[in-house]
């Protein structure tokens, strides 16, 4: 333990010195990142690095480990190796991320090839318990590896919306698995726990420049580092004997940056949006717009995420998997109940599932509009808007409108559905988009289905559908000129033009 405290104290040494010159290199070079008035709201131009300064740091680390203490040379393993093969991978396709931007497809891609390093390496999970029962993967033990590991990388990805976040889950995860693969693991992992103090150190070093306000930031290039290092530790530091994976402590440590990872799915998803796509209401977001600043946001997300990890390790202490669950089950409850974080998710889910049992269980009945409406941030007003356009499409016997709002510049994100049973088939039906645009950014869509009649213009319905948006047109611009921020001043304009698909054949 000694020795594991001194090369810490050592690492944050290093990784502070480090970052020092990785900052310098980066803004002397233009490796920075602006401010774009839509999602980028910082002062100035911040470095951009943090990512390769981590890495170099926890390398420089542990070659100075095994090159001055020489007990701990016992403890080298083939996962160091891996890991930095991997990290380094990873860390280039972060970096060109950061500067150039990247499709969501081809990182991903990017990310798979990084992961297959691990796994062809022998990084694998053969079988796990959890809860009493215990499963033999077999062929699928490949996939599933892979991913735990691409949901550990993107999860923690996705949270890294505010100073200081990452780099915090980060040392609260890592020193976590120290204290497992040290004091509870089955055969105690010291390699584990090597890696696991030295990621610490690197990131309580960078964090001096990364704590809000940040002169540098970690960039996709950290959050996908410290993701694929976290996961794999994780793992390694769970296992019972040399094959079987006790699942349940791993999950409990990921639990906050996988709840916010599928709540921004579900929302995506049952919204039109992409899953690629980006809004304002991770959970970062949220308790920014209830708590007002970085450093209150840090202190709440470190006490969830500390709460999950102490229930991960006395699961393991105490060999019962329930103890992880309750860490888990607290946090969660907590951030729905107050809704802090979550409520409206389940409140879609709820939604839904609501509607598809009525559907089951009356479908006789199901002759009437359904409507449903739900603000996902913001305090404004509307569902009068909405009130009128469902009005419109009653009148109009369209088959189904959809709105979705996402002003970032403003935290204000809003979506409604309505739809009409109809007997009429998808190719029967006529498909129109109407997107909105702010600053060349897109900030949200209308769109509308409607049924092929004989005699019928759908284009007029068009037409007559955006005059009675302009109310909405006017909001958007009015919000938009109001924020104080903002760098741009905003033209706000529906797109009609190309944007009109027709469903189905012909």
């Amino acid at each position: 333990m000694k020795q594991l405290l001194a090369i810490a104290c050592a690492g944050v040494i290093v990784s502070y010195l480090m970052t020092m010159l990785v900052r310098w290199a980066a803004r002397k070079w233009g490796f920075v990142d602006s401010p774009d008035g839509h999602h980028k709201y910082h002062e100035g131009h911040v470095a951009l690095g943090g990512g390769l300064a981590v890495y170099l740091s926890v390398i420089v680390t542990l070659v100075g480990a095994f090159l001055f203490i020489p007990e701990i040379r016992e403890y080298a393993s083939s996962t160091m190796g891996s890991l930095a093969l991997a990290g380094g991978w990873m860390v280039m396709l972060g970096l060109y991320d950061d500067r150039y931007g990247m499709p969501g497809k081809y990182k991903l891609l990017g990310q798979i090839l990084g992961v297959l390093m691990l796994i062809t390496s022998g990084l694998l999970i053969p079988e796990f318990v959890a809860f009493g029962w215990r499963v033999k993967l077999g062929v699928l033990a490949v996939p599933f590896t892979m991913f735990w590991l691409l949901g550990a990388i993107n999860s923690l990805n996705l949270l890294d919306g505010i100073d200081g976040l990452a780099s915090t889950i980060g040392i609260i995860l890592c020193i976590a698995i120290a204290t497992m693969a040290t004091t509870v693991s089955n055969p105690l992992r010291m390699d584990v726990a090597l890696i696991a103090v030295a990621v610490a150190a690197g990131l309580i070093g960078f964090l001096k420049y990364n704590f809000p306000p940040a002169t540098m930031f970690l960039g996709d290039a950290g959050s996908m580092l410290i993701g694929l290092v976290v996961g794999t530790l994780s793992i390694e530091g769970a296992m019972k004997g040399t094959a079987t994976v006790a699942m349940a402590a791993p999950i409990a440590l990921w639990a906050l940056p996988m709840f916010d990872s599928m709540a921004a799915i579900v929302r995506r998803k049952m919204t039109g949006r992409s899953i690629y796509a980006t809004d304002r209401g991770h959970l970062h977001h949220r308790l920014m717009s209830r708590f007002g600043t970085n450093k209150k946001v840090l202190a709440v997300v470190s006490v969830c995420c500390g709460v999950t990890c102490v229930g991960a390790v006395l699961s393991m202490l105490m060999h019962s998997d329930l103890l992880a669950l309750a860490g888990v089950a607290i946090v969660v409850c907590i951030l729905i109940l107050t809704q802090a974080f979550g409520h409206v998710e389940f409140l879609m889910l709820a939604t839904r599932a609501k509607s598809l049992g009525y559907k089951l269980l009356t479908p006789v009945r199901m002759n009437s509009a359904q409507s449903e409406s739900f603000r996902l941030q913001g305090t404004r007003e509307w569902n009068l808007l909405w009130e009128s356009v469902t009005e419109f499409a009653e009148k109009m016997q369209l088959v189904e409108a959809r709105l979705d709002i996402n002003l970032a510049a403003v935290q204000e994100g809003y979506h409604a559905t309505w739809r009409r049973p109809t007997n009429s088939e998808r190719r029967e039906q006529w498909r129109t988009e109407l997107p909105l645009f702010s600053a060349g950014h897109s900030v949200g869509k209308f769109t509308v289905v409607g049924e092929r009649k004989e005699g019928d213009s759908y284009c007029r319905t068009i037409e007559r559908l955006a005059e009675m948006l302009e109310p909405l047109e006017k909001e958007i611009t009015c919000l938009l000129e109001s924020h104080i921020q903002t760098a741009v001043t905003p033209e706000v304009a529906l797109a009609v033009a190309g944007s009109s698909s027709a469903v189905g054949d012909g």
